[in-house]
Formats: C-alpha cells, sequence, structure tokens
C-alpha cells in the first residue's frame, strides 16, 4: 500500500472526529476539560455545517444560520449515513475565542478568525498572530489525541459508538448522562502511554 493509498484508507478518521466532538459538546454544554492539566475549553459547532453521504459526495446538505447542529434536519440527515464533511467551529480558552472552518478529510483549518491581537508595534503584531493560529492548531491537535485515545480502544466499539448511535436515533438532545463514563480517562491513560510513541492508526472502521 502506498502512501495515498494509506492516506485515504485512514480518511474516515477525520469525520468520526468531528462526530465525536459534536456529540460530546452537545453531552456537555460545548465544555470541555483538555489535557492532564484540564485546561477548560468551550467547544461549539457554530453556524454553519455540511453533511455528506459516504459513497455519494454529491448527496449533501448545507445548514447555515442558527444552531444547525440541534436541529432536527442535521439529525435526519445523520439517519440517513450522511457524514460531518465540514463544520465552522468556535472555541473559547479563558476568554480568548477562535472561529474557523474543518474539513473532515484532512482536519485542516481555514478562515481563522483569532482572538484580539494585543502587542502594539507592526512585528509583535505578526508574531502574536502567528502564536495565536499555532495555538488553536495544538488545541485542535490536542482534542484529536483524545480522540485517538478512545478510538484505538475497546471503549469505541463497546461504548462511544452505541451511545453516539442512540444520539443520534433519539430526538432528544444529548444529556451529560449521555456520555460513556469513564472514556475520557480511558483516553487520558492511552495517550500517556503513547505519548513517546507513534500512534498506530487501524486500516480500516
Amino acid at each position: 500500500m502506498d502512501l495515498i493509498d494509506l492516506i485515504d484508507s485512514r480518511r474516515f478518521l477525520g469525520s468520526e472526529f468531528l462526530m465525536w466532538l459534536w456529540f460530546k459538546s452537545e453531552c456537555f454544554d460545548g465544555l470541555f476539560e483538555l489535557g492532564e492539566e484540564k485546561k477548560k475549553l468551550e467547544v461549539v459547532l457554530d453556524d454553519a455545517m455540511t453533511l455528506e453521504a459516504y459513497l455519494a459526495e454529491t448527496e449533501r446538505n448545507t445548514f447555515k444560520g442558527g444552531a444547525p447542529a440541534y436541529s432536527p434536519e442535521a439529525k435526519v440527515a445523520l439517519r440517513q449515513g450522511k457524514r460531518l464533511a465540514k463544520a465552522k467551529m468556535r472555541i473559547i480558552e479563558e476568554g480568548r475565542e477562535w472561529v474557523f472552518n474543518i474539513k473532515s478529510e484532512t482536519l485542516d483549518l481555514s478562515s481563522i478568525n483569532i482572538p484580539a491581537v494585543l502587542s502594539r508595534e507592526e512585528d509583535e503584531k505578526f508574531f502574536e498572530r502567528m502564536f495565536l493560529v499555532e495555538e488553536i492548531e495544538n488545541i485542535v491537535a490536542a482534542l484529536y489525541a483524545e480522540f485517538l485515545g478512545i478510538r484505538l480502544t475497546s471503549a469505541w466499539p463497546d461504548a462511544m459508538l452505541p451511545a453516539m448511535q442512540a444520539w443520534i436515533a433519539s430526538d432528544e438532545p444529548a444529556a451529560p448522562n449521555t456520555y460513556p463514563s469513564g472514556a475520557t480517562q480511558l483516553a487520558a491513560a492511552t495517550i500517556a502511554l503513547k505519548k513517546d510513541k507513534p500512534v498506530a492508526v487501524p486500516v480500516s472502521a
């Protein structure tokens, strides 16, 4: 299997990551505790999202305005087997707010709005902007690491996937008790074990 095939075989993970973010955000009203230091974040899907059929990208639903993640139409699209292909996200940390678009296939961030720059000198403003862009990339990477800590263990098929499937099937919004207990702790333990080792990504779902 060459590199391109290897990358293509793992593209489903990006969609699963965004679905997990959507599910966890709804469970906890967007409140996350990230990493060993339990950094507090607010992570929400904002006012635009696109869902696509797995095998037919032309079968697409695009939602804009309001809170589409909570709309009945988005749930119907999920029940039809569509995946979250692109989303506009808002992340708030210690009063600082980033808004950006993220694509499931590549996890590229685009149209990034960063927090207000505090520096006065032009050179300092530039470096502060670069730092803020790098910071949001690191936050997304840490969220992805938490997701992988669940996805690469038995917690995914045994607990997380059934919970997400039940959430999709239900007309009720997710609640804190909807999220499988212990999943975050297991993710943290998995990340700690793999901290100095390359992550082994599964070939198929």
